[in-house]
């Protein structure tokens, strides 16, 4: 590392420590204190990075090897201070992050050396109770000028960076423009996600799956739905996302499938009979437990396997198929039916549909919406359509916002349709009665 990257070993530098009661000061303390670098930065012509380090997989760093991730960062502190430069200072914002600021960089390079020679610091082992515990730190990074101009704003920044290099599963990420589109997605959704588990405020909502053949009403699509007081409904993506980044998407797995099993038992006691589709997230797929978490929940509630679709993204066998056939294999000989959701849009071949244990295959709502105006997406659809009757699999497709194109799908042969033609996602309330007045 160049001598103007480095970080010094200068004992100078200043910690603002807090207690796990004031992570809301610490914030407060945390946005003056970047507020002062930046007019600095700006009189100097200067830069200043913002680093958000956590750890990886806190879920699994308490579960697995009995050790709080707050005992974990308080030594992860005591190594900051030898590699920091006098002007440095770093905030513990909460008992699984810390915040790094640095002034006065000449360029924002440095911010990039100063966070792999963070990461070199806090990779080697810790020693807890005669045993040697190795964790991974994820750091993201953000800088003014370049990644924004307020302190606010390079705190979301920096906390996004982290979040994405989590789901990434990167050691490090550096702010990008095109992450702006979520900067009103993790700031502060981190607790209050863990606070909405705690406290079941999450919500199921259900679209209907028509077969196209009867018209009769076959299946339901289990979304997730979050409804945040002064901030509104967050988009279900951003809610898996920050679980697969901060350790909850094996809670939100189990409480979203123990709703929908608990929902579908009611349905049948009033007489109700229908399956049920439930998403899975990439990162589920590659957790040795989803099996047992899934069969657990069939089991509390006496749900019939066959009587339940999970779905998977089409990128979600990519990262490692090994892994993700191991896991699907297993879920398949406990009775379940599997689908691959969106597909079309990533980078699935032949080979996989042949080699996943599939029942269904769904195709994305973008070729759908599209299919009557352009020919390209007829026939993406059409050849979706038959890839999945020559290999025995049934056919959803999702999207269908009107009565022709529903026509066109029935015509091509495809199996379900389901979209805002025949019903947006209900509240589970209102399920039953718009069941019945289908059956009518």
């Amino acid at each position: 590392m160049p001598p103007d990257a480095n970080i010094s070993t200068n004992p100078g530098r200043k910690i603002v420590r807090t207690s796990d009661n004031s992570h809301e000061l610490a914030r407060d303390q945390l946005k003056q204190t970047i507020a002062n670098a930046i007019d600095h930065a700006r009189m100097s012509q200067r830069f200043v990075a913002v680093l958000m380090v956590s750890l990886a997989r806190p879920d699994k760093l308490e579960a697995l090897l009995g050790v709080p991730t707050a005992d974990v960062m308080r030594r992860a502190l005591k190594r900051l201070p030898a590699i920091l430069r006098p002007a440095d200072r770093f905030i513990q914002i909460s008992d699984e992050k810390i915040c790094l600021i640095l002034p006065n960089l000449k360029t924002s390079t440095q911010a990039w050396l100063a966070a792999n020679k963070i990461r070199q610091t806090l990779e080697p082992p810790f020693s807890f109770d005669n045993s040697m515990i190795v964790v991974r730190p994820v750091i993201g990074v953000a800088c003014f000028p370049e990644h924004a101009k307020f302190a606010e704003q390079l705190i979301v920044n920096a906390d996004i960076a982290n979040v994405i290099a989590s789901s990434r599963d990167l050691a490090l990420h550096i702010f990008q423009n095109e992450d702006s589109r979520d900067l009103d997605v993790y700031s502060g959704l981190e607790a209050m996600l863990r606070d909405a588990l705690r406290a079941n405020l999450l919500e199921v909502h259900y679209q209907p799956q028509i077969a196209l053949k009867t018209g009769r009403c076959m299946g339901l699509e289990a979304l997730l739905r979050w409804d945040v007081p002064e901030r509104g409904w967050v988009n279900p993506s951003a809610i898996v996302r920050v679980a697969e980044a901060n350790g909850m998407i094996n809670p939100l797995t189990s409480w979203v499938m123990n709703t929908v099993f608990r929902n579908q038992s009611e349905w049948k006691r009033d007489g109700i009979e229908i399956d049920v589709s439930v998403n899975l997230s990439t990162v589920s797929l590659g957790e040795n437990e989803l099996p047992e978490i899934v069969e657990q929940c069939l089991g509390t509630w006496q749900t019939v396997p066959s009587t339940v679709t999970l779905e998977i993204t089409e990128s979600a066998t990519i990262g490692d198929m090994d892994q993700s056939l191991l896991v699907l294999n297993r879920l398949k000989e406990k009775g379940l039916r599997l689908s691959v959701d969106d597909f079309g849009t990533g980078h699935a071949s032949l080979s996989y549909v042949k080699r996943f244990p599939l029942d269904e295959l769904k195709i994305d709502k973008s070729f759908v919406q599209h299919m009557r105006a352009s020919k390209g997406d007829q026939q993406i659809v059409r050849s979706v359509i038959d890839l999945a009757h020559n290999f025995e699999l049934s056919v959803v497709a999702e999207g269908v916002e009107d009565e022709a194109t529903y026509n066109d799908l029935k015509k091509l042969g495809c199996d379900v349709a389901q979209g805002f033609h025949i019903s947006s996602a209900i509240p589970e309330p209102d399920v039953r009665a718009w069941l019945r007045n289908r059956s009518k």
